[in-house]
């Protein structure tokens, strides 16, 4: 059986209803994504989900999410521009800027959260497990070395090299 989705207390623009919804008149795949809209905001938002459902049901929301995000990642993985880091990381800002109104909002934004990272953990472990083979043989000090390396640098330092480089060739 089917349960209804509560009414939300933010005002949504005419005719749209609360919850996630296939869009197969999307321009682009990242247009057609259920979690990509203003169906729930004012503007384009990367995280179009209505904060309900509390914080159990969060993290179920979160976790169809992941999925539905790492099914965009595969079904587009031949299209050079599918920005996959690009759209991951404006999902987490746009999760990030939601303004929850109430501890009901407090605690589906929580679980969502907390619902597509563990999901994504998930993956990744999964990755690392099967495909990490050559992390085996990087040392633990040379990841350090490198980011303290980077640390240090400043986006001018790093044009200058590369600009010094380039001339020498």
């Amino acid at each position: 059986m089917k349960a209804s989705i509560p009414k939300s207390k933010r005002p949504l623009p005419k005719g749209r209803e609360i919850g996630l919804r296939i869009k197969p008149q999307g321009k682009f795949a990242y247009e057609r994504l259920p979690f990509v809209g203003k169906d729930h905001s004012s503007r384009l938002s990367f995280w179009d989900v209505p904060l309900t459902g509390g914080f159990h049901g969060g993290c179920v929301v979160g976790k169809s999410i992941a999925h539905a995000y790492l099914k965009y990642v595969r079904d587009e993985r031949a299209n050079p521009c599918r920005l996959s880091a690009t759209l991951l990381g404006s999902m987490l800002v746009d999760l990030d800027g939601k303004q929850p109104t109430t501890e009901d909002e407090e605690s589906s934004k929580s679980g969502q959260r907390a619902g597509f990272i563990g999901e994504l953990s998930a993956w990744i472990d999964a990755a690392a497990t099967q495909l990490g083979g050559s992390l085996d043989r990087v040392p633990e000090q040379h990841l350090v070395d490198c980011a303290n390396h980077c640390l240090t640098r400043t986006d001018a330092a790093l044009m200058a090299a590369i600009e010094k480089q380039e001339t020498a060739q």
